[in-house]
């Protein structure tokens, strides 16, 4: 063999939006999704739960319940992510969901549009979800859609 011994070189590192910034990877969005339906979940119960017992007491009060879950599964996701960035579970997984021009906190109008990519996402085999693997900045449908990122809140500053 002639010449001199070649090094071998790594792959590049996946670059975030920021400096210091990183993109939430797909393992930690699917976990904080997971937390946030167990945390929907226990809602609903304890809303049926409730739901029952005002409706032994006077029948009509069962709509209260039924309202009080609508409110809940339609107001979740975008309550939190439009008033504090991220739910609960995405707290815990420490990751937060800002606009994708410049990383700001999103509006309601962008929560409302990244629910409605959820149900886009999962309308069609699970697509738009499965994107987050394909896209090289992490974005699944319901980012499309709304303009949005997610972003790991750790500091990744070299």
């Amino acid at each position: 063999m002639s010449g001199s011994p070649s090094t071998w070189v790594g792959p590049e590192p996946v670059v975030g939006p920021a400096p210091g910034v990183a993109f939430a990877s797909p393992g930690a969005r699917l976990v904080a999704y997971i937390v946030d339906v167990l945390i929907q979940g226990s809602l609903f119960l304890g809303l049926f739960v409730l739901s029952l017992f005002l409706a032994a007491v006077f029948p009509p009060l069962f709509l209260l319940g039924v309202l009080a879950w609508l409110a809940i599964a339609l107001g979740y996701f975008p309550y939190f992510w439009s008033t504090r960035g991220q739910t609960p579970g995405m707290k815990m997984m420490q990751i937060k969901v800002v606009r994708d021009v410049d990383g700001g906190p999103i509006t309601s109008g962008q929560a409302i549009l990244r629910l409605i990519g959820y149900w886009v996402s999962g309308f069609v085999f699970y697509l738009g979800y499965i994107w987050i693997f394909i896209d090289k900045r992490h974005r699944g449908w319901m980012d499309l859609i709304a303009g949005t990122i997610v972003i790991s809140t750790l500091d990744h500053r070299s």
